[in-house]
């Protein structure tokens, strides 16, 4: 009997996570830097998340003992960060129990101190002491916690994508030759302690004109993999499923995973044409009804994600290119850069340009336009236009399949007209929403005779 109950042990375990994991509601946070000599006070921040936006929780790259004390009793989460310097000191006990009775015990239970992250991306350091430290301070540091009697605080780390010696195609996700000595006890250590493992993903940094719409959540014709037969439609789905893949094979697929930090500057220097508003709304918009939908990835699907959002402010202390001090969703002055929808009072956004893009308008009288197949795009391409348009949450294909209003004429190119139509009308009839990979076109005259009204979105639309 015990060998049988061995045997199904990590089956046991493996779909109690699922069932939790599917369960786990989504928190959107958010990266708060303090490299500005303009930047608010920490209780003016605090006040300002708590009532004019959505944001749940903050991460911070310290323990600053200013913000922690603002925050106590604004019911926000707060992540704090020790810095990487001090991790080969920790993993001795009574560093660690003096690191916590100094930066958390003297906020927490007050401040609602959620997790504490030992360091910062250091696999990226390529610094063997840091690395070779990382986990035995990570266990030192929970350690303090339960001896200080905080037992609900996470203890983890984030990692750039760097950690990953393989991310494409997304099942053959592989890290780095650290997994035995590294990523084996860390992971066994989370699962332990109920911590996920946290991972910045930035499609930005992968940024190239000729899959920009793939890294923005724009239409594209998908990348696919041959190994699972799946099609991703954006990077950042990706991102995520080669993460896993890689946790899957050593044994760890119940360990959660957070998005530490993710986002796209909204300015940058005139050899950065990738930074500006359009795309920071396009990226960030679409991230968050990605994490917040429910759909989750292809091998993580029914899944939300609590992510972190980088950065709350412009901060113009940061070293680098424009785009550096440009990831702000908001300026120091709590003006929106643009609102992707964490303003709770819409109307305090700014100009319309910069505003966050209404999800479904109605048709504007006397400034109709159309989205149509252009004369040159070939099947294959209108299909993929269609296959990616109908996996989106929130889009209703079912006209064009046998029996619907516009099944006929029953051909690609008519279909592709309906739901690359339809998408760019519910996504605002911005251009950039008919591109579809260059086989895409706006046209001013209604090219079709059909006409649908969507009354669950109140609205028609022509196709």
């Amino acid at each position: 009997m015990g060998t049988r109950h061995n045997n199904f042990a990590p089956v046991l375990r493996l779909i109690a996570a699922v069932l939790s994991l599917s369960a786990t509601a989504s928190a959107i946070g958010v990266n708060y830097g303090t490299l500005g000599n303009n930047l608010p006070t920490p209780a003016t921040v605090a006040k300002f998340l708590k009532t004019k936006t959505i944001i749940e929780s903050v991460k911070l790259f310290n323990a600053d003992p200013d913000i922690l004390r603002a925050f106590a009793g604004s019911g926000l989460k707060v992540t704090v960060t020790i810095p990487n310097g001090l991790i080969p000191s920790l993993t001795k006990d009574d560093e660690a129990r003096g690191w916590i009775n100094d930066h958390i015990a003297p906020f927490y239970p007050k401040t609602k101190i959620n997790r504490v992250l030992v360091g910062n991306e250091i696999m990226a350091t390529l610094d063997d002491n840091l690395i070779s430290n990382l986990v035995p301070a990570m266990k030192a540091v929970h350690r303090a916690l339960v001896k200080a009697g905080i037992d609900d605080v996470q203890v983890t780390t984030a990692h750039a994508m760097g950690i990953l010696k393989v991310s494409e195609p997304p099942s053959a996700g592989q890290f780095w030759g650290y997994d035995k000595v590294i990523f084996e006890p860390m992971l066994k250590f989370l699962r332990q302690t109920k911590s996920p493992l946290m991972v910045n993903p930035y499609p930005y940094f992968s940024y190239a004109p000729s899959i920009a719409d793939y890294a923005l959540f724009r239409p594209n014709r998908g990348v696919h993999d041959s190994h699972t037969n799946i099609t991703y439609y954006n990077m950042f789905d990706a991102m995520m499923d080669a993460v896993y893949s890689a946790i899957k094979a050593m044994g760890y697929a119940d360990v959660d995973i957070v998005v530490a930090e993710t986002g796209w500057p909204s300015a940058g220097d005139p050899n950065q044409p990738a930074c500006t508003v359009d795309n920071a709304i396009s990226f960030n918009g679409n991230l968050l009804k990605a994490v917040t939908s429910g759909k989750g990835t292809p091998l993580m699907p029914n899944r939300k994600f609590e992510t972190y959002i980088f950065s709350l402010f412009n901060e113009n202390l940061k070293p680098g290119q424009s785009n550096e001090r440009n990831w702000g969703l908001f300026r120091p002055d709590f003006s929106a850069v643009y609102d992707v929808g964490i303003l709770k009072n819409k109307q305090s956004r700014p100009a319309p340009r910069q505003s966050r893009p209404a999800p479904r308008p109605a048709p504007v009288a006397g400034k109709k336009s159309w989205c149509v197949p252009k004369a040159s795009a070939s099947d294959q391409a209108l299909q993929a236009n269609i296959n990616y348009v109908c996996s989106q949450k929130g889009m209703d294909c079912r006209p064009i399949q046998a029996g619907g209003p516009c099944f006929g004429p029953n051909n690609v190119r008519s279909h592709a007209s309906f739901v690359m139509n339809s998408f760019y009308r519910l996504n605002g009839a911005r251009p950039f929403n008919c591109d579809f990979a260059g086989t895409g076109v706006v046209a001013n005259s209604d090219p079709s005779k059909c006409f649908i009204f969507f009354s669950s979105l109140g609205l028609f639309v022509n196709t």
